[in-house]
Parts: structure tokens; C-alpha cells; sequence
């Protein structure tokens, strides 16, 4: 048993033979409204822009059974608390969605004291999807991904990003998961408004984390980038079923902790894709054989400024020497100075022995 991913805009999802929806463990959807059908499915529909790549709107985690029935291995959907999810015998998708005034209880932007809404919110949250996932027996969690209002907006003296980044380690601290070699693949991306909303992909197995030899390991960042560091590895490499699969954390122009090529978006995107291949390439050392390529291979863009569209898209092609397989959206990137973030999952069929590996 094993994870597939489809790409194509919801109306399509909602239109495929039942066999195929009920294989479906999760989906996240850009720029789609209409989020209606697939009830069982936990989904996550976002209010942003998609700049390009509309036919492929969603990203569709399955389940891949190969050669099992499909109606001998059903999969299970459940809620608890604020979260929904969907599982099988290996792997776990959920999400959740919390509205932060929700956890206003009369508090004063004035009081000094207070803890801002956002790192009330993503407290919350983290501590609901570590007790469901414990209680469920999926405790390894692949990959977040995190999307929040205003992420480069601040207040409490703090700047929203690090507010959630406050949140998130101190649930990871608190669950003994801060360890580095622990932590799995993320992104944190803004939107001009909606609730914090997270997806996740957890599982039995453990996963391999990733580093980038060109970067600062995300945990040990100094103390300008906030009160506590981010908690994510730039990827986790899992094997699940027959194949093994790369997820690549959000990317961007970063060496060593610092922001490279400000305001020149295509120097960004450059710099971008040599973080990119680091990230391959150290994957791949790991495997001692060459599985992944960024070539061939599905990239979610986010672009700060809808203008720089062309640019990047150009930039990619030119790496990539020709078409591109990727979805272009318009988000703000978890700092000020960067202009454009990727990522990626990246799949391929497993012939080794991936204990080897850990």
C-alpha cells in the first residue's frame, strides 16, 4: 500500500467513477469555490489567485493499492475535534481549518501579556493533529502544509510568521518532537484573508529527513528570525508501497540563513532551483543512486507579486530546457524579501532498502 498524486481542478475530481474517489485520501485546492461533493474527503480549498496552471488546481493525494482490491482494503474517514481525516493501513491525510477569532476571549491588543490569536490558533491546531495522530498510531507525520492571512503582517511586537512559528514549537517542544532529525517537510505561505488552514500527510513508518548542504538547518536559525526557530527539514524521503517518495519543503532564495538577490525576482528564482537540486542531489546521495530529478517533475510556485509571473515562469524553463509541469499561484513567502518560494513531491519506484538509508 502507497500514495499516489493527480493533479486537475475539483469539477474534474468530482466527476471520476466512484472506484476512484473512494481511493482518495486527501485533496488542496486553489482559487476554488466551490467545494461542494466529496464529503468523506478531507479537502482544503484556498481563496488565492492561481496565475497559471488552473487545469491542475488541486493536488490529490490517493491511495495506491496496485495490485490489492480496493473494496477489501476500504479506506476510513473520521473527525475529531476540528479536524477531519481520511486513512488506510499505512497513511493518514487530514486537515484543519481554525478561524483565530475564535480564540479572542475578550483580549486586548493593549495587554502586553497577551498571546497573539495566530500563535493561540496554531497551538491548537498542532496539539489536535499530535493527539489524533498518536491516539490513531499514524505518529510520523511527512509533511505540513500551513497557509495563514497576513503572514508578513505583525502585532504583539511580533511578526505573524513568527508568531505561528512560536506556536508550532512550542506544541512540537511539548510532544518531544523538536528534535532536527525528527522534523518533517513543510511550507508556511500568506493569503489575503481566510482562517489558518493546515493539511497533513502522516503514517506508521518513519521517514528520512532531508537537509540542504547550501542552508542553515531551519531549527538552528539565530534569534532574528524570532523568538523560536521554524521546525521543518527541507525534505523527508518515505517509503511507502512500491515506491519512494521526496517532499520537498517550501523553497526559496536562502544560503546559509540569508535572503539572496533581493527585489531581483529572477536572480530568486535561480537561486531558488540551485536549492532545489542541493536538496535532489543530497536525497539522492542518500539513496546512493540517482531516483530524483526536478525534471519531469511537478512544481508548486508561489509568486509574491503577480507581475514577476513570466519572469519566473521563464527562469524555470530555462533550467528545465523546454515545458514545465507546475501550478503558478499568487501567495506572500514567510519573509519580507522574498519573492517567490517552491516546492515539490516527487515520486519514484523503490528498489532498495530504505533501512539502509535511515
Amino acid at each position: 500500500m502507497g500514495i499516489k498524486i493527480e493533479y486537475m481542478p475539483f469539477p474534474d475530481a468530482q466527476r471520476q467513477v466512484q472506484t476512484w474517489q473512494d481511493r482518495v485520501l486527501g485533496i488542496v485546492c486553489f482559487n476554488e469555490s466551490n467545494s461542494d461533493g466529496l464529503n468523506e474527503v478531507p479537502k482544503i480549498h484556498l481563496n488565492t489567485p492561481v496565475l497559471a496552471g488552473e487545469n491542475i488546481a488541486c493536488e490529490i493525494w490517493l491511495s495506491d493499492l496496485s495490485s490489492e482490491n480496493t473494496s477489501s482494503n476500504p479506506l476510513v474517514s473520521g473527525n475529531k475535534e476540528a479536524i477531519q481525516y481520511r486513512l488506510n493501513g499505512e497513511l493518514l491525510f487530514g486537515v484543519i481549518r481554525l478561524d483565530e477569532l475564535e480564540f479572542s476571549q475578550g483580549q486586548s491588543q493593549q495587554n502586553e501579556n497577551a498571546v497573539s490569536l495566530l500563535q493561540q490558533a496554531t497551538e491548537s491546531a498542532y496539539r489536535q493533529i499530535f493527539a489524533l495522530i498518536d491516539d490513531l498510531g499514524y505518529s510520523h507525520v511527512y509533511r505540513f502544509w500551513n497557509y495563514m492571512a497576513h503572514i508578513n503582517g505583525a502585532s504583539h511586537d511580533l511578526e505573524r510568521y513568527h508568531q505561528f512559528n512560536v506556536g508550532r514549537k512550542r506544541v512540537l517542544m511539548q510532544s518531544g518532537r523538536e528534535a532536527g532529525s525528527e522534523l518533517p517537510a513543510a511550507c508556511a505561505l500568506g493569503l489575503a484573508n481566510g482562517p489558518l488552514s493546515i493539511a497533513f500527510l502522516a503514517g506508521k513508518n518513519k521517514a528520512v529527513a532531508i537537509e540542504n548542504p547550501r542552508q542553515i538547518k531551519a531549527y538552528d536559525y539565530p534569534r532574528q528570525y524570532g523568538p523560536l526557530t521554524p521546525s521543518f527539514s527541507r525534505a523527508t524521503l518515505l517509503h511507502s508501497g512500491n515506491k519512494v517518495t521526496l517532499f520537498i519543503s517550501g523553497t526559496a532564495s536562502i544560503v546559509g540563513h540569508q535572503t539572496q538577490h533581493a527585489s531581483d525576482v529572477a536572480a530568486q528564482t535561480r537561486e531558488s532551483i540551485l536549492n532545489l537540486e542541493a536538496v535532489i542531489a543530497e536525497a539522492n546521495r542518500m539513496l546512493d543512486e540517482p531516483r530524483f530529478s526536478l525534471h519531469d517533475t511537478f512544481l508548486r510556485v508561489y509568486i509574491r507579486r503577480s507581475e514577476d509571473l513570466d519572469v519566473v515562469r521563464a527562469e524555470l524553463q530555462n533550467h528545465l530546457e523546454g515545458q514545465i509541469n507546475a501550478m503558478f499561484i499568487q501567495a506572500d513567502i514567510c519573509r519580507h524579501d522574498l519573492l517567490v518560494e517552491i516546492e515539490a513531491s516527487i515520486q519514484s519506484v523503490a528498489e532498495f532498502d530504505m533501512a539502509k538509508v535511515a
